[in-house]
């Protein structure tokens, strides 16, 4: 399926990114718990869709993907926190937020069609 290529690939460049983002928010001193917190759930969904491609079984695969899909939510909430608590400009993330949204689609998609 081409768009399990794909998110592979949308995941990856995502986490590179989110580093990328919790370098310019270091700078700007955005505390560290908030930076960590963001930096674990943005990553990690690229992370849980890459160990889904070693699933030994189909209940497995899917399950990856369910994580996948819950740290894309974690991270969408951290974005929102981070982006109101600390007072920014509502289009520091919107890039990443908007990505977020398409990967979170795809996602779902994949699991959707895994149970059928």
């Amino acid at each position: 399926m081409e768009y399990e290529k794909d998110i592979k690939i949308r995941t990856k460049l995502f986490a590179v990114n989110i580093i990328k983002l919790i370098t310019e928010l270091k700078k700007i001193n955005i505390d560290y718990p908030l930076r960590d917190q963001l930096l674990r759930s943005g990553t990690s969904i690229g992370a849980n869709v890459s160990e889904a491609k070693a699933s030994s079984s189909r209940k497995e695969l899917i399950r990856f993907y369910e994580i996948a899909l819950r740290s894309a939510n974690e991270t969408g909430y951290w974005f929102e926190v981070i982006e109101e608590g600390c007072m920014l400009n509502e289009n520091m993330f919107k890039n990443e937020k908007k990505e977020l949204l398409e990967i979170s689609k795809v996602i779902a998609t994949i699991i959707i069609n895994l149970k059928k």
